[in-house]
């Protein structure tokens, strides 16, 4: 899938002047666009203080994940924002000066090592559950103090949506027909899925997970939003290529959970695993609204939705 948003390109002369409200004694030496995001802008920045990562903002999710950072900062491992600007003064997108993390995304991690060890799923799962601790009322959109700012519907609505609009032009008639029907007939697992609301990360992919000096640390929290547990479980383990796929077994999923119970006040239940597949239908369906998705990735996604469907754990 192509980037949701242009990238912001930007020269040495205008990188100098947005690094002078955070440190103006810095001498920029190097920099470079960092192109492994979808949605925001990235630029590695070396100067005579040290390395820095300048992002710019190509829509209105900085206050968002400024705010997710601040209250997770003494939670978990995620990079320092050293400097944040979201008054568009001086430059029309907000921009912060963040911690660079000298290393590796989780996916690269694993496909660099051809290993996938359990003690990080461990962490990770602890980590994930320490996110979730922060609960509400119901699902929803959070404002800049990461309280609730929009009431958003439920899980088996918006999947029930998602159907009546664009997925529905990639989507099989007999997919549609099948989903359908086991949310008329299963509301007893929605109502299972949706019992609780919490801070969730949003975006909770392997690319959003950096391993950099012997830690794991979650980055890119633009789109925090309220909802379920098994929105971020279910992106987590959502399938991977068969390289990484194959090196996930029992003991990763038991490792995350066991990490993940370790600190939550509820325990996941024996069939969690079948409710994060069903539960991320929804944000499946989301990836469908986008015009020219490549026939691969809907015959991909067609098949994980009637697998957690059917209750298979792994597809």
């Amino acid at each position: 899938m192509d980037r949701l948003n242009d990238y912001i390109i930007t020269d040495k002369k205008q990188i100098s002047s947005l690094l002078v409200p955070f440190d103006s004694s810095l001498t920029i030496l190097d920099f470079s666009l960092m192109k492994d995001s979808m949605s925001n802008t990235g630029y590695m920045v070396a100067t005579s203080a040290g390395t820095y990562l300048l992002k710019l903002y190509s829509n209105t999710t900085d206050k968002i994940e400024a705010a997710a950072y601040s209250y997770l900062k003494d939670k978990i491992n995620v990079p320092a924002m050293l400097f944040y600007d979201g008054s568009k003064k001086h430059f029309p997108f907000a921009y912060a000066v963040m911690e660079f993390l000298d290393g590796v995304t989780f996916i690269q991690y694993v496909r660099t090592n051809l290993k996938y060890p359990p003690e990080l799923a461990y962490e990770i799962g602890e980590m994930c559950a320490s996110v979730h601790t922060r609960t509400y009322a119901h699902d929803a959109l959070l404002d800049e103090k990461l309280n609730i700012s929009q009431e958003l519907p439920r899980t088996r609505e918006k999947i029930l949506h998602l159907l009546s609009g664009k997925p529905a032009e990639y989507l099989k008639p007999d997919t549609i027909e099948k989903l359908c029907g086991f949310i008329k007939e299963n509301p007893e697992v929605f109502d299972r899925i949706e019992a609780e609301s919490v801070l969730c990360h949003g975006d909770f992919g392997y690319g959003n997970i950096m391993v950099s000096g012997g830690k794991v640390f979650f980055i890119d929290f633009e789109f925090a939003y309220s909802g379920s547990i098994y929105n971020d479980i279910g992106r987590f383990f959502r399938r991977k290529g068969a390289d990484v796929q194959a090196l996930i077994d029992s003991r990763i999923y038991d490792a995350f959970a066991q990490g993940y119970n370790s600190v939550s006040s509820a325990p996941l239940p024996p069939d969690w695993l079948r409710l994060a597949r069903i539960c991320d239908i929804n944000a499946m369906l989301c990836l469908l609204t986008y015009d020219h998705v490549s026939g691969a990735w809907v015959e991909d996604m067609e098949h994980d939705i009637l697998c957690a469907i059917r209750g298979g754990v792994q597809p």
